[in-house]
């Protein structure tokens, strides 16, 4: 005679078979991973999860479809073109003709160039659904939210510099989350600063291949990122990253910072809490430029100050020690103005007892 199964051993048995089938959800998180992908003197940055594929910008040839091949990347759900220009939108034919491509997103603004016309083409002949996004418009895939910050609305009607409606993006992954500015620059920031759109990311991709003309003080600084990145082409004809950049960066930011200059492409990993980053090159991170000390620097060196000329450097070598940037008040032609705009370019050094 079978004697019938206790309570407790039931219990075991029940929560022994539950586990066993059940799947091992929780023990490895979805992941979104951010290619930075090394193109030269160009952007191209792909984010992808388990279901979902977003590229934004494609560089200026092919090097990014044969990226995307090399990957088994065979859809994209979602392809964003910031701004007409070539070293953005002229690896889009080659994707476009490529790959199937669910939607694209551009700003709308016409160009007049070769590449332009030829992204608009490979454009007409996609299936892809075109859109023109508006300022807070949201895509969702999953667990990845993305949200547009800039333009405000198209720029159909635009005939102004191309940078200055050019598409910025925002990606939350969980409490993750990545600011892709393209090439705007501190125009587009301020406008940015004062439409209360939410700016604090854990990633800044820094505008405009990391050029002068944008990352301002108050902006890398509403942004508060934990990584800083770039991309632009090794030993390029416009000495991008600028140094005053990476001087503002490591000076208002408690960032890591990283180029594909120097560390090809970046792999940004994250489980929506925690990141990981990974180079294809063994440079690591972006060493930090030297700044200038107003009481050592060379005639060159001090030349490199906006609005010092040859003979004002001269000036301020005659007028050494300086024991704060305030005595740039007594160079000729040196206005509070001026001096305001010499702080900002962020060059020189913090002199003793100042910082």
């Amino acid at each position: 005679m079978k004697r019938p199964l206790q309570p407790a051993l039931i219990l075991v048995v029940v929560l022994g078979l539950f586990l066993a089938a059940a799947p091992a959800t929780g023990l490895e998180p979805p992941l979104l991973e951010i290619h930075c992908i090394d193109v030269g003197q160009g952007e191209a940055v792909l984010l992808r999860t388990e279901t979902a594929a977003i590229l934004v910008d494609a560089g200026i040839d092919g090097t990014v479809a044969a990226y995307l091949n090399d990957r088994g990347v065979q859809r994209l759900d979602l392809a964003v073109a910031t701004h007409a220009h070539a070293d953005h939108i002229g690896g889009f034919p080659a994707i476009l003709e490529q790959f199937q491509v669910d939607r694209i997103w551009y700003n709308g603004q016409t160009h007049t160039t070769r590449t332009f016309e030829r992204f608009l083409d490979a454009l007409l002949e996609s299936s892809a659904i075109y859109q023109e996004p508006l300022r807070g418009e949201q895509i969702r895939f999953g667990e990845l939210i993305i949200t547009v910050l800039h333009p405000e609305r198209s720029a159909a009607d635009y005939s102004g510099h191309l940078h200055d409606k050019n598409i910025v993006l925002r990606a939350d992954f969980g409490n993750f989350s990545i600011l892709i500015t393209g090439d705007a620059e501190v125009h587009a920031e301020k406008d940015l600063l004062a439409s209360g759109m939410p700016l604090a990311a854990t990633v800044l991709q820094l505008g405009h291949h990391g050029s002068r003309t944008s990352s301002s003080k108050a902006f890398l600084k509403a942004v508060s990122p934990e990584l800083v990145f770039y991309q632009a082409g090794r030993e390029n004809r416009y000495g991008h990253p600028h140094g005053e950049v990476l001087l503002r960066v490591h000076r208002y930011l408690q960032a890591r910072l990283y180029g594909t200059d120097t560390g090809g492409t970046l792999v940004i990993t994250s489980d929506g809490s925690s990141w990981e980053i990974s180079t294809s090159r063994t440079a690591g991170e972006t060493a930090r430029p030297l700044c200038i000390d107003l009481n050592s620097a060379t005639i060159a060196e001090l030349s490199r100050l906006i609005h010092v000329s040859e003979t004002r450097a001269r000036q301020i070598m005659e007028r050494r020690p300086f024991r704060s940037r305030e005595d740039l008040l007594d160079i000729p032609g040196i206005g509070p103005e001026r001096l305001q705009e010499i702080e900002e370019q962020g060059l020189i050094c913090p002199l003793p007892g100042t910082e």
